[in-house]
């Protein structure tokens, strides 16, 4: 165990972690980094052979589809598929044959709010947040998260999207990585206390964010 520690301190941004989680412990006090990335076309995205990434932006379309799926998705969501498409939010799915792989929400601007920590978030009209992203444990490991990213950025990019946002725990080394690899910028942050109240969100406005505290 003390080890692997090690090894995770000498990591990328393995020091810079160890700062965060001694902030947590010691300060009570918990940081997000925000990422984000404009919405294009993933022309080069290939699925591998039995792999389906599938969108829904239409209650329709939804109640066409298999209901067994639907309910899985819903144990892991937030709120209900249908709720999220009245908001005008849209669902992404990758399967793998048969079975669910992962999925994501998309939440469409002005407004949005972020469950973990509990933040109003204030964007532009053509602005999402990525605000569920869930890969079902059979399924880990297998680069299923990092394809539906890509999947869903090339598919907002033709319903009027200009911009995906996310946001990351700053001790989730492997996650922050992952996201500055796909080309995501980071170049913000939110700081909460651990009950969720906002203390600082340096580099926010200056990409046309806002954040405030949610009761």
């Amino acid at each position: 165990m003390l080890k692997e520690k090690l090894e995770f301190l000498r990591g990328p941004g393995g020091f810079r972690a160890a700062i965060y989680f001694a902030l947590k412990l010691l300060v009570r006090v918990e940081a997000f980094r925000i990422v984000w990335i404009l919405a294009q076309p993933s022309a080069f995205l290939k699925l591998p052979s039995g792999w389906r990434y599938l969108s829904f932006y239409t209650e329709e379309k939804l109640s066409n589809f298999r209901s067994d799926i639907i309910e899985q998705v819903a144990g892991q969501c937030g709120s209900k598929p249908e709720q999220l498409l009245k908001r005008g939010g849209s669902l992404h799915l990758l399967l793998i044959g048969d079975s669910l792989a992962a999925q994501l929400t998309i939440e469409r601007g002005p407004v949005c709010r972020i469950d973990s920590p509990p933040l109003h978030l204030g964007m532009g009209e053509t602005d999402t947040f990525l605000k569920y992203l869930y890969t079902w444990p059979a399924f880990r490991r297998q680069g299923a998260a990092k394809r539906l990213i890509a999947a869903a950025v090339g598919d907002l990019s033709t319903h009027n999207v200009q911009r995906i946002i996310a946001h990351v725990r700053a001790t989730n080394v492997p996650s922050v990585a992952a996201f500055e690899h796909a080309g995501w910028n980071n170049r913000a942050m939110v700081v909460c206390t651990l009950g969720g109240r906002l203390l600082i969100a340096p580099g926010t406005a200056r990409i046309g964010l806002s954040f405030r505290s949610a009761p």
